[in-house]
């Protein structure tokens, strides 16, 4: 599953990177953060950790059912909001 996550403090954006969700766990680097990931039966587990001193997070877990996003979903994280976008690949 292709997942792209993007990062806001507040209205400003931080970042924003895309990660392969597949069977294997995989371990993916973005300048702002870590992203540890793998694809389940029912859903991607995802987990973010390694944020620059800057960002006020420590570990973000994710467990995002496997579908097909029809616009920018969110979750909340303090004074962050995480946004992804899933799209099942062939």
């Amino acid at each position: 599953m292709h997942v792209e996550i993007a990062l806001f403090e507040g209205d400003q954006l931080l970042g924003r990177t895309a990660l392969h969700a597949g069977p294997t766990q995989l371990v993916s680097a973005s300048p702002l953060f870590q992203a540890t990931h793998r694809l389940g039966s029912t859903a991607a587990d995802i987990v973010l950790s390694n944020f620059p001193a800057h960002i006020d997070l420590k570990t973000v877990t994710l467990d995002i059912p496997v579908h097909e996003s029809s616009d920018w979903e969110s979750i909340e994280a303090g004074k962050y909001t995480l946004a992804f976008w899933c799209r099942i690949d062939i």
